[in-house]
């Protein structure tokens, strides 16, 4: 596809004069027991294959730092999305022996940067895994033996197993479909693929859904192992095959892979003399850009959600877990790669046109989970210039959407009632001032049901799962109504009130950062013109240790102290899933002092950053710069604000005023400066606009 070759001849161009940001990569973050449920699996950003190790046990994306046993190497995942994950298919074993000995990895050798995994096995068997977007290479290096071989298992998957098909072509290739469940069992997905080797063997065995290669080898011998993947077809993912493997090195993959990271992570450029932090926000960003999927095949075909075959040579992108990334990540990636977010961007309007339901259908081409707030997601889009479909054939489908919406529990009448809002605010952009004010009103029908639940707080507002919540407490989904928060705060009285009620939310530790509802509540100060409290708090969050008593579906008797985000196995609190790049977005976006107001507003606060310096390049031609005056380590509070050369009083920026470049400078102090930020009129003149 020609836009790929584009993409791939700037990426080797920028790499030239970027710095190393790989290095700072430890793809080993957040791969411990329940603690982020990432994985180190070989990719490249938004690449549609993923191999990487399956352990036992295992986590949500097949792997468990903490276990030396390996089962083998599958080729898709979809990080740390709930339940027991997605993906984990076609599972490739090597072997010296038997082929049903479980395996014990070399820990000490265990190798994983961007694009690139290596182990080495007890059977001094070395793996080596390395990718592109659609196709993977393996190298195997064997010991001298007699009994060398590879075993595919077909059915291997994190969800259930549905059904799979494979043709033995000749002594070496192998081609087929799997067809497996979505994340927690909801519709599932089916893809083909093309696998073949390059040492001449015995004939296969074929046992059922299991293929045995079987062969000899001499001391240090080199086998190498391709698989292409595609949405459509058997033939066209051999067709990707060869156009990411046939003429090129192991090591050529493995750098270009590592060059498309460098392009990417080089988007955002940050100065510290922590190293660890470094770590830390590199590794976060390149958690960020594992999905959407980009599914088409070269030549530009690709399944939609409906089972149709398409075709387009702009990048299709697939993989979804709206619910989740809606609030950080297309925010973030708006911003890094506004390119590829505008691209994805109209693949989720295509997914529409495609009978979108709210979670997979049965029909998927590839992993994915969930699609709520797609509306709010589009509208984002819309109000920074990333979105020109046609809003008259897409209103439709939305209002459709809409309708559907379920509204049986207190959290899920909030969330319905911002998308309603969404829904309003797209009908304004396409002048059906009718459409425009019914969902206004709309949008408020949450109101009742606020005042019932919410407003008061009592005995049992810190139950988890109360009142049939989905995943948190009375008092941590209070404070979900992003567009209308000005009603709550007349409606608790004063902002007085809501300042005392949120710093008493905090103090008592009653936030969860482990989970998604809540994670905006740091920022909710700068409505109520304290942002100085934001300030404090979100550093805090950042880099210190804290109290947290709360896990995905329960309050813990005792409560971790200590730091939220770590640069070990153990990256995230127990229990926080790093939900398809939701909390390292947050990190991210928190760290470097730019956070969205409300997703559908096209603005950002602007937080301290914990960086000296950090230099956006939202285009080739655009750098935006945000300079940090810190006279020491205790100076966290924002004391001037100056943009382009002139004093800035407000407490945002436009999406605009960072997508065109500059310059911000920000002048922090040992005590809060009250003054700064503290005239929230504006707000109101944001949700007009």
């Amino acid at each position: 596809m020609r836009y790929f070759s584009i993409i791939f001849v700037l990426c080797l161009t920028l790499s030239m004069v970027q710095a190393q940001q790989t290095s700072f990569v430890n793809p080993f973050i957040g791969t411990s027991d329940d603690h982020g449920q990432t994985d180190p699996s070989a990719t490249i950003p938004f690449g549609m294959i993923k191999p990487g190790p399956e352990t036992i046990p295992r986590g949500n994306g097949g792997y468990d730092y903490q276990s030396q046993q390996l089962k083998g190497f599958s080729q898709t995942r979809m990080s740390g999305v709930g339940c027991i994950g997605v993906g984990g298919n076609l599972l490739i074993t090597p072997f010296v022996g038997t082929a049903c000995k479980t395996l014990k990895m070399d820990k000490a050798s265990e190798t994983a940067i961007p694009g690139y995994y290596s182990v080495t096995l007890d059977n001094q068997l070395k793996v080596e895994i390395t990718t592109g977007r659609t196709a993977a290479i393996y190298r195997f290096t064997y010991p001298a033996t007699e009994t060398a071989g590879i075993k595919i298992n077909f059915k291997h998957s994190y969800g259930k197993h549905i059904a799979e098909e494979h043709s033995i072509i000749g002594d070496n290739a192998v081609k087929g479909f799997v067809r497996s469940a979505c994340t927690c069992d909801l519709g599932s997905y089916r893809f083909y693929y093309y696998i073949e080797k390059d040492k001449s063997t015995y004939k296969p065995e074929d046992n059922n859904s299991e293929l045995l290669w079987k062969f000899q080898t001499e001391p240090n011998e080199q086998i190498i192992l391709k698989i292409g993947l595609s949405s459509v077809s058997a033939e066209e993912a051999e067709a990707n095959l060869k156009k990411e493997c046939s003429n090129q090195s192991f090591e050529q993959i493995r750098t270009n892979a590592r060059i498309a990271w460098e392009n990417l992570l080089g988007q955002i450029q940050v100065e510290t003399s922590d190293e660890d932090l470094k770590t830390s926000f590199y590794t976060r960003l390149y958690h960020a850009c594992q999905t959407p999927f980009t599914i088409n095949d070269y030549s530009g075909s690709y399944k939609g959600s409906d089972g149709k075959v398409y075709s387009q040579q702009l990048p299709y992108y697939h993989g979804w877990s709206i619910w989740d990334t809606y609030r950080t990540k297309y925010p973030l990636l708006s911003i890094v790669c506004p390119t590829e977010y505008k691209h994805m961007i109209s693949s989720l309007a295509e997914l529409y046109k495609q009978g979108k339901p709210r979670s997979a259908t049965k029909t998927e081409p590839f992993l994915t989970t969930r699609t709520e707030h797609s509306i709010i997601t589009i509208l984002d889009a819309l109000q920074k210039g990333m979105f020109d479909g046609s809003l008259d054939e897409l209103l439709p489908l939305m209002l459709k959407e809409a309708e559907d919406i379920s509204n049986d529990s207190p959290d899920k009448a909030l969330e319905r009632g911002y998308d309603f809002w969404g829904v309003s605010e797209l009908a304004g952009k396409m002048g059906n001032k009718e459409l425009k004010k019914e969902f206004s009103l709309r949008s408020k029908e949450y109101r009742p049901i606020w005042l019932q639940k919410f407003k008061d707080i009592g005995p049992t507002s810190d139950i988890m799962h109360g009142d049939g919540l989905y995943e948190g407490t009375i008092w941590q989904y209070r404070w979900f109504v992003p567009h209308d928060f000005d009603w709550v705060i007349a409606t608790l009285g004063s902002k007085k009130k809501v300042l005392s009620e949120l710093d008493y939310f905090f103090e008592n530790n009653l936030f969860n950062m482990g989970n998604q509802p809540d994670i905006h509540v740091p920022f909710l100060y700068y409505y109520l013109g304290a942002p100085w409290k934001t300030q404090k708090l979100v550093r805090q969050i950042l880099l210190e240790p804290t109290t947290n008593y709360y896990g995905t579906h329960e309050k813990w008797e005792k409560p971790y102290i200590g730091k939220i985000f770590n640069t070990t196995p153990q990256g995230y609190l127990k229990e926080m899933d790093d939900d398809a790049g939701t909390m390292s977005s947050w990190f991210v976006l928190s760290s470097i002092g730019l956070f969205p107001v409300c997703p559908g507003i096209p603005y950002y606060w602007i937080n301290a950053p914990v960086f000296d310096t950090v230099t956006l390049h939202p285009t080739s031609q655009q750098e935006f710069k945000i300079h940090v005056n810190r006279p020491d380590a205790e100076c966290i509070y924002i004391q001037k604000a100056i943009l382009n050369g002139k004093v800035l009083n407000r407490s945002w920026l436009s999406y605009d005023e960072i997508m065109q470049g500059g310059d911000l400078t920000l002048e922090l102090g040992k005590l809060p400066n009250k003054h700064w930020g503290h005239n929230t009129d504006f707000i109101k003149s944001l949700f007009k606009k």
